[in-house]
């Protein structure tokens, strides 16, 4: 069986969750007799490359490299999809081909309300929109879940299989899709990234260091909320001398360094993009605040490196991975104080914390690459 991922970025396994994971599944699947061919990507132009060269015939394409499977990675939009099948993707599902479409987000987008919320200054017209979502809050979540119920099921309709991370994902896709069945709708959870899972003697070198590895992305990840609990945490006197380690870039990064100077908050540190498996070796706890998540890899990156995930509970997913009081917290959503609470819990109690740090351990066996790859491999051959 030949398979196929098309997708709108190339194959950079650290350019993304989305992209690791990709080459994951199609290194666990290649070791198991299948042939996995890269990315076909589209481009926002139009235009079809396949590792760096142009396509302009994809049916002649498809049928040259005698791809039995295409893997859709973006089931949250209808464009790759739309454009796939309109460019030649129809006629070679028609004669046989067969099409699987992966959510790697939570199907339950974040409102207008947290978009506007989350910008750092906003303009008049912004504050009268951000009134307007406030009002009117019904009619625009009824208006949100129409739009991406109308989304789900044209992707539904268009593939063999959807595949979501959890099963905690299907009560609001079956909420906003309104199907009769869904018959086609499986799931299958991100593996872990990193290749194996430390040994206990981990536990016995970590340093004090609380960890965040992260898009600097106040959309998706709220990191103000991080900062604005640190700011709590560091007022525990017991909290002296931990310190805070951001991972990672984006388009807030420079806000949050602005945040940090002008709150005159302590001991946090940016390293930038970096490599993030030094980071969660020595660091005992990880942050987590994102608006939503698909999956959250940096829970089970942090789990398999002994690292106690603190967790805002926005997704109803972390419950498939976090077991609170055992290996993580998961704290009420928004709730600053909370999560602050959580945090300082773990730093007061040595013991409770070497606890958890050996249950991470423990639990991150659940999300071997063994586990996951037979699941894709019953998922296939049910196609």
């Amino acid at each position: 069986m030949t398979i196929l991922w098309i997708y709108n970025m190339p194959l950079v396994p650290e350019a993304g969750g989305t992209e690791r994971i990709t080459s994951l599944v199609a290194k666990g699947l290649s070791a198991r007799g299948y042939k996995c061919m890269s990315i076909l990507v589209f481009d926002g132009d139009g235009s079809m490359t396949y590792e760096g060269e142009p396509v302009t015939d994809l049916y002649a394409f498809l049928k040259k490299h005698g791809v039995d499977v295409v893997i859709n990675q973006i089931a949250y939009a209808k464009w790759l999809l739309s454009e796939f099948l309109s460019r030649g993707g129809a006629r070679w599902h028609d004669e046989g081909g067969r099409i699987i479409s992966c959510l790697h987000f939570d199907p339950c987008n974040p409102s207008d309300i947290h978009l506007l919320r989350s910008c750092e200054h906003l303009t008049l017209r912004q504050y009268v929109s951000l009134a307007r979502q406030y009002v009117f809050r019904p009619y625009y979540r009824s208006r949100q879940q129409r739009s991406e119920g109308e989304i789900y099921n044209y992707i539904y309709e268009n593939s063999d299989m959807m595949v979501a991370l959890s099963e905690t994902h299907f009560p609001y896709l079956k909420k906003v899709m309104r199907r009769d069945g869904y018959n086609k709708l499986h799931a299958i959870g991100n593996m872990l990234t990193f290749p194996d899972i430390a040994g206990d003697e981990i536990v016995k070198t970590k340093s004090k260091r609380v960890v965040v590895c992260a898009r600097m992305s106040e959309y998706h990840k709220r990191i103000t909320l991080i900062l604005k609990a640190w700011k709590l945490v560091k007022r525990c006197p017991v909290a002296s001398e931990w310190r805070l380690d951001v991972v990672g870039d984006g388009p807030d990064l420079l806000r949050y360094k602005r945040m940090v100077l002008k709150c005159g908050i302590a001991d946090v540190e940016f390293t930038g993009q970096q490599p993030p498996a030094p980071f969660y070796e020595k660091g005992a706890i990880l942050l987590l605040t994102s608006s939503a998540e698909g999956w959250g890899l940096a829970i089970t990156e942090g789990l398999q490196n002994g690292v106690v995930p603190v967790v805002m509970d926005s997704s109803p997913v972390y419950s498939d991975i976090i077991q609170d009081g055992y290996n993580g917290f998961l704290t009420p959503n928004n709730d600053v104080k909370s999560f602050a609470r959580a945090v300082i819990r773990l730093i007061s109690d040595d013991e409770q914390r070497r606890v958890m740090q050996l249950n991470a351990l423990e639990s991150a066996k659940r999300f071997t690459s063994e586990k996951n790859m037979g699941k894709w491999v019953e998922l296939l051959s049910g196609l």
